[in-house]
């Protein structure tokens, strides 16, 4: 299997061959050095024999390194895996927990270095984020009201400012406009909300409801902005005549429009549900406003609300007396040209707040203009591990890491999975929900589900009072699973997140950078997964050169070591004795759940083709590693758990051949008729077809339009999807 390890486990009462539990000596050497075992490793214990060769391969210089060592002093004993070799984990001994990788330690100990790796706790680390003064000092010196800083410490529980809080906080003060670079999940909306409701509370007169908008926060998503809201209030305790609230979508405009009436002082607000409140509601002055806040501002320019950015803007601009002029903050974690047109737009002589990367020292410094500007920010205690993982058993492989850490690890923490579209986000909520969640009404596969398993899941096209339930659900939760897109992907402040797993690549090293920050916040540490497919993989050299990452490889077959252990102990499943047949197995289960249940394959048949298109939108330099013509579509239809030939799924899903036509499956057009998904015809679809988008090239009329010609990008983008019938 190209190097894979396979491990065929046999128990010795059925004739296996019994293992040798010699141990292997080792030395007291320095932990860059490799153990050297006197006796060859044994093939019996599933170690291949490339393995073994790299195991014993020792250079001549580490050779001489390692005889050397022998005559010196004796130095504490360092248990060093070459697998790991250079990380440093906690000694946690694999007898303790040996189902954390499904197997026995005294089967296969070479499983501890992945047991190291995936059972590492979340913890606090506060010397590289946080700052050396405490809360109650750095308040004194900076002249914060005192109700502020015991709100911070007793409600928030922080007991010390990061570093890019301490930097923001005392130019804020100072009323400067600012540029707030920082990464994710070290304190932004705190360094910009305390100097704001601080300077609204030593106002003179005493502000009122009654005064109007005072302060006006712009974010980019419902659950920023009602996460922001929530700490705005909380930090107004301090001072009950502030009144904050939120303006977003979804929401019924009345009960904002009453609100606006009684008056509120701090607005939270996405931009269009703003800007439709700017024109339709009288009530809403701007006059009196004093902040002006943009957070998350290269996600506003990516998601396309820069224009209604800017209108809001204009609209500030010709309200607000120039005696009087509005103080700018604009955040980000990530400088993109976008985000650098619109501070150039914004904000008057800034001041430019971030966090070095050496040693976390602070720059502070105007912008100029052609100074370079780092476009990355990361968390310095997140780990990053790569999973080559072939097309076929991306589910299988899903499915295993999943139950690893839901269910067989001590400290699991929360997950969270993030997927191309929203049709793949409920298929794979729904299928999972139906085969491995206990609390589920499937009777025929309670062999299969296992316990502690809570899943969640979260896209821009649900319910907003849906939305709100899942991101408090999550967020009270210990554990459990979300299955979202990139609508999580910034801001939000999911506390206990100890993974965060790319099942599909999306946009950007740029996204990639805004995912994996929803782990490892405050300081903390956490784990990101990136699964690719083998033709996949030279994204990862992309990802070393613009963000600088470096992955750590894990084995795929060590990850399907928890679907054969699964499988090993449930009822009915317990002759599987290698993990290609655990695979198999689990493959074969799902198959057959979507087989049989048909409004599931209409959720899978949507979410296949919605995940080839959302594929063959990849644009630019990403267009070099994400190939869509190297997709192998049969495979890529076994990864939805589809049996039909890609042709044939596309036809039913897009209408262009009757349903009665089709054998393969007999419930899909009763299941048609009642309003299953299959019978919605997706938006973007109908667009394409109106405009003659959809269909063979030869099919395709000709026709004159006025309209603006398309880019290269998206003609073949275009011509690619109508070839393939999508």
């Amino acid at each position: 299997m190209d190097g894979d390890c396979v491990l065929n486990i046999k128990s010795h009462e059925s004739g296996g061959a019994k293992v040798s539990s010699a141990p292997i000596p080792k030395k007291n050497i320095s932990s860059n050095v490799p153990i050297i075992p006197k006796e060859p490793l044994s093939n019996g214990r599933g170690i291949s024999e490339g393995k073994i060769g790299r195991a014993i391969r020792v250079k001549k210089s580490e050779l001489v390194k390692q005889l050397a060592e022998e005559n010196s002093p004796p130095k504490k004993n360092v248990n060093v895996n070459v697998r790991t070799r250079g990380l440093k984990f906690p000694d946690e001994s694999i007898a303790k927990n040996p189902l954390q990788v499904g197997l026995s330690a005294k089967q296969h100990s070479e499983q501890q270095d992945l047991l190291n790796v995936m059972s590492e706790g979340v913890t606090p680390n506060i010397e590289s984020v946080f700052s050396k003064t405490s809360w109650g000092n750095f308040g004194s010196r900076s002249n914060i009201h005192p109700r502020l800083i015991s709100i911070i410490q007793k409600n928030f529980h922080f007991e010390r400012p990061t570093s890019i809080q301490v930097s923001a906080i005392k130019h804020l003060l100072d009323g400067c406009d600012a540029l707030i670079k920082a990464q994710t999940g070290s304190g932004k909306t705190v360094a910009y909300a305390l100097p704001l409701i601080h300077n609204l509370m030593e106002t003179e007169p005493p502000i009122s409801r009654n005064d109007g908008p005072k302060a006006l926060i712009i974010l980019p998503t419902r659950e920023l902005a009602t996460q922001t809201g929530l700490v705005m209030t909380h930090l107004c305790r301090a001072c009950v005549r502030i009144v904050p609230g939120c303006l977003i979508g979804g929401a019924k405009r009345k009960g904002e429009k009453a609100s606006l009436r009684k008056g509120l002082n701090i607005i939270v607000s996405t931009p269009r549900r703003l800007l439709d409140h700017i024109r339709k509601t009288a009530v809403l002055s701007l006059k009196g406003l004093r902040w002006l806040v943009i957070d998350e501002a290269d996600r506003l320019v990516e998601l396309g609300f820069e224009r209604d950015v800017r209108r809001i803007i204009e609209r500030v601009t010709r309200e607000v007396s120039r005696e009087s002029p509005v103080q700018t903050v604009l955040l980000s974690a990530t400088l993109t040209p976008g985000v650098e047109t619109l501070a150039g737009l914004v904000l008057k002589n800034p001041v430019k707040c971030e966090v070095a990367d050496d040693a976390g020292s602070i720059s502070n410094e105007t912008t100029k203009e052609g100074r370079s500007v780092a476009p990355f920010s990361m968390p310095s205690r997140l780990k990053h591990f790569l999973l080559v993982v072939p097309c076929k058993q991306r589910l299988v492989a899903l499915a295993a890491f999943l139950l690893l850490k839901a269910k067989y690890s001590k400290r699991s923490g929360k997950l969270i999975v993030f997927l191309a579209t929203q049709d793949c986000v409920d298929f794979h909520h729904r299928l999972f929900s139906e085969t491995l969640c206990k609390d589920s009404d499937n009777a025929d596969g309670a062999e299969f589900q296992a316990s502690d398993l809570h899943l969640y899941r979260l896209h821009g096209n649900m319910d907003h009072k849906e939305r709100q339930t899942v991101f408090q659900k999550f967020s009270s939760c210990p554990n459990g699973i979300l299955l979202t897109t990139d609508v999580a992907s910034r801001g939000l402040d999911l506390a206990g997140v100890a993974w965060v797993v790319q099942y599909h690549v999306s946009g950007s090293p740029v996204d990639y950078v805004h995912r994996v920050g929803r782990t490892a916040r405050a300081g903390g540490r956490g784990k990101a997964l990136l699964l690719l497919q083998p033709e996949e993989e030279s994204y990862t050299r992309m990802l070393s050169t613009t963000v600088g990452l470096q992955l750590q490889r894990l084995n795929l077959t060590d990850v399907l070591q928890t679907a054969l252990y699964h499988l090993r102990h449930t009822k009915g499943r317990r002759g599987v004795r290698t993990v290609e047949e655990a695979a198999a197995s689990m493959g074969k289960y799902f198959l057959q759940m979507v087989d049989e249940n048909a409004e599931l394959l209409a959720l899978a048949e949507q979410a296949y083709l919605s995940f080839l298109r959302a594929y063959a939108s990849f644009s630019g330099p990403m267009r070099e590693h994400f190939v869509f013509k190297r997709l192998h579509l049969g495979h890529v239809a076994c990864a939805f758990c589809l049996r039909d030939a890609p042709s044939d799924i596309a036809s039913r899903v897009t209408g262009k051949r009757p349903l009665a036509k089709s054998n393969s499956h007999p419930g899909i057009a009763n299941s048609a008729v009642a309003g299953s998904p299959i019978a919605k015809r997706s938006r973007r679809l109908e667009f394409l077809e109106e405009n003659g988008e959809v269909g063979s090239r030869s099919t395709q009329k000709k026709e004159k339009t006025t309209k603006k010609k398309p880019r290269p990008a998206e003609l073949a983008t275009r011509n690619m999807l109508a070839e393939y019938g999508l």
